[in-house]
């Protein structure tokens, strides 16, 4: 889980939810509709009667006209309209409410009741979305598509209800109309917690310039955009004189929560912690400070306190099921206790078995604790039905979106969440992961444009979305910016160093890219699946024997359990040589992740050394899933030409060489086919195309002069080996083949060696 999003959702714990009641006394609409006579011809005279009374002021009797009359005339827009108005005026918010919504029933597209509902709907957090439902319905009438005040609202309930991308959207639109200085600062605080703090930056400093003054809650937000923007000593200016010894309580503790964070960030977080200790009363408030502070700080104090904190709050006898999934999420967040996570959501899920959201947070965990497989929780997660209830689906976005790297097979279930909520954006990040993985960069980029957060996972996005399009350079600037940026947490550098070892494998620079994992495993103590990542490495660059690397392997299987896959496992896997004593292993790792190529490619050719003909077919099969992946085609090759199908071997080479010419593992294996074809001139030609791309390949060069002797031109040959034992001295390979060819001459001069003459 990234730090922003961490971030992020600790301030709307504290600053957004809680200052919901205190910001509603400005709402954006800040009248209601002017209350005009509806069309009363041929309205039964009792309907008449009560807008005559009503009109006179003498509410509390036409509201019982209206009454009576609604339950003579239930099909009366103009009884049911008088209804809702005579509880509206008589201060009676839910029963105007409810009436009101009975209207829509009766005319969907009633003006009064979508603009009425809309304003209604901050009034209470159960009937927002009833209120941004009506307002979208109202956008979508003649004449209010550009209305910027009910474009204001809606982006106002939509902030409320943490739907900040929506929301965001929403006043973007509304703030190309000139709006009013209250729409402005109500989008420099969705800006702030949605990953717009630039903007929200420049719309505060707007607001303070026009002369207005910052409630306590804008302030909050303003100091949480400056912190985000780096500057975390504004931060600090800006909230400090909030803080009143007299003042409020709860206000106050926010206050100091966040004040504590920035004094973090400020590289000052024993005047944090010290701030924090003047909280009483307010456990919850304090164990987020501290969960705050650990994204600025690696103090071990912070973290304990902060694990201490939301551990006392879960022992609490006022426990409520809320708190208790925050408490679950942020303990998650720290390896020590994410035991205690998972044994919460156990129990919440135990307490509310219909509560589909606390199933997947279950499951989500069961799987990130290796306690089930990849394959189960795709078939528990790909079974259930989605709730209406939006919190419920916030829950089941916000815990998919902790799936990392995401599961590809998933890629319905995240499409589906997404389609139906929009209040974790940071899914649209996970499935253009997803995307990535599957080469789909057009379909990525759209899923990073939805997302457009302050994240430096964009970064680490964009960079491997560079790679992917060959433009290394611009990958490779990305991931140094990330690298040498002091901002960046451990995750994230971690991130840019395997991005960038990647880079260097790529390019043959095994030296530059094992550098980067001495780096990666000292930023990711404790934690062995680097070093198997730092073992594929050294094998393939030819450091260490595969007797070592597959030490190392069973090392690590015989530690972990089989549920647990990580990305460095597949990448040793797939680098090994096949082998049939892994063939449960391959088996085990491709259910888990069926995309694995390299696995896969193991298994198939584990599969040719008993059944070639069953290699061949699933090698096509590959192929055919993976059109734009060179590796397959490489591999249909080398099974085609080890079982003679050289037609269907030099197809596949040939289809690499026809994208990228100079493909050394296809020209090496076509020249390979060409020569067993008898082709010698083709393969001549190859040959020498690869030795310029690869000079100092001994085994090539060797291959090479056994053309040239299959040519018959053994002097030649032997010059060859001559040029080459100069280079490297005392190769028996070398040595084996002059004695072969120094034989054949012999004996095609007529000469039999003395070693055969008896």
């Amino acid at each position: 889980m990234n730090w922003y999003r961490c971030t992020l959702g600790l301030c709307l714990g504290f600053n957004l939810l809680a200052a919901t009641p205190l910001m509603l006394a400005q709402p954006v609409l800040a009248q209601l509709p002017n209350a005009q006579l509806p069309d009363l011809n041929n309205e039964p005279a009792l309907v008449q009667e009560g807008y005559d009374l009503f009109e006179k002021g003498w509410t509390d009797q036409a509201l019982e006209k209206f009454l009576q009359a609604v339950q003579q005339y239930p099909d009366s827009v103009p009884a049911q309209l008088g209804v809702a108005r005579s509880y509206l005026k008589l201060g009676q918010d839910a029963n105007a409410f409810e009436e009101f919504r009975r209207l829509t029933g009766l005319d969907p597209t009633n003006i009064e009741a979508l603009e009425t509902l809309g304003f209604l709907g901050s009034y209470r957090p159960e009937w927002r979305t009833v209120g941004i439902d009506a307002l979208t319905t109202l956008l979508e009438q003649p004449g209010y598509g550009q209305n910027g005040e009910v474009r204001s609202q809606r982006a106002l309930l939509l902030f409320y209800d943490g739907r900040l991308a929506e929301a965001v959207a929403d006043y973007e639109i509304a703030l190309e109309q000139s709006p009013p200085l209250a729409t402005q600062v109500g989008a420099a605080q969705a800006f702030a917690y949605g990953g717009r703090s630039a903007q929200a930056v420049e719309l505060f400093e707007g607001y303070i310039n026009a002369g207005q003054t910052l409630t306590v809650f804008e302030a909050q937000a303003y100091s949480f955009a400056l912190r985000q923007q780096d500057n975390p000593r504004a931060a600090i200016e800006v909230l400090t004189p909030f803080l009143d010894a007299n003042g409020d309580s709860i206000q106050q503790a926010q206050i100091k929560a966040e004040l504590a964070t920035s004094y973090a960030a400020n590289r000052e977080y024993e005047r944090g912690l010290a701030l924090l200790d003047t909280i009483q009363g307010q456990p919850l408030v304090v164990a987020r400070a501290l969960r705050g502070m650990t994204f600025y700080t690696d103090a071990p104090v912070v973290q304990r306190r902060a694990i201490s904190a939301y551990q006392g709050v879960l022992t609490s006898s006022s426990l409520t099921v809320g708190a208790a999934r925050e408490v679950a999420a942020a303990l998650g967040a720290y390896p020590s206790s994410q035991p205690t996570t998972l044994a919460t959501y156990r129990q919440l899920s135990a307490q509310y078995p219909d509560d589909v959201s606390l199933y997947v947070q279950t499951s989500i965990w069961e799987r990130q604790l290796a306690q089930i497989s990849a394959y189960e929780l795709r078939q528990r997660l790909l079974s259930i039905n989605l709730p209406q209830n939006p919190t419920q689906l916030q829950y089941i976005a916000t815990s998919l979106a902790r799936l990392d790297p995401p599961d590809a097979e998933l890629i319905t279930f995240y499409q589906d969440v997404l389609a139906v909520t929009s209040a974790e954006p940071f899914l649209h990040y996970r499935l253009g992961q997803i995307y990535l993985q599957k080469n789909q960069l057009d379909l990525a980029q759209e899923q990073l444009r939805l997302y457009a957060g302050d994240d430096p996972a964009v970064f680490l996005f964009q960079a491997e979305q560079a790679r992917r399009q060959d433009d290394i350079d611009t990958s490779i600037a990305l991931y140094q910016q990330l690298i040498n940026d002091p901002t960046s947490s451990n995750e994230v550098v971690t991130g840019a160093l395997q991005g960038l070892a990647g880079i260097y494998q790529g390019q043959g620079q095994y030296v530059e890219a094992l550098a980067l994992y001495e780096e990666i495993i000292a930023l990711n103590p404790g934690n062995d699946a680097k070093i198997l990542g730092q073992t594929s490495l050294a094998y393939q660059g030819k450091f260490i024997s595969v007797e070592t690397a597959e030490s190392v392997l069973e090392q690590w299987l015989a530690n972990h359990s089989t549920n647990e896959n990580p990305p460095e496992l597949y990448s040793l896997v797939g680098a090994l040589p096949a082998d049939p004593a892994r063939s449960e292993l391959y088996e085990a790792l491709l259910i888990a992740n069926p995309n694995s190529i390299a696995v896969r490619q193991r298994q198939i050719q584990v599969l040719a050394m008993t059944d070639p003909d069953a290699a061949n077919e699933a090698a096509a099969q590959l192929v055919a899933d993976n059109p734009d992946a060179p590796e397959v085609y490489l591999l249909q090759g080398q099974i085609a030409q080890d079982t003679d199908d050289l037609s269907t071997a030099a197809n596949a080479y040939n289809t690499l060489l026809e994208r990228n010419p100079e493909q050394f593992d296809a020209m090496v294996g076509l020249a390979g086919v060409r020569f067993r074809q008898l082709r010698y001139q083709e393969a001549r030609r190859l040959y020498d195309q690869a030795i310029e791309l690869a000079p100092d390949d001994i085994n090539l060069r060797q291959t090479s002069i056994s053309l040239t002797v299959a040519q018959d031109r053994p002097l030649r040959a032997l010059e060859e080996i001559n040029a080459l034992q100069s280079r490297v001295p005392n190769n028996l390979g070398l040595e084996r083949q002059e004695i072969l060819i120094k034989e054949g001459l012999l004996l095609h001069r007529g000469f039999q060696p003395v070693w055969e003459r008896y």
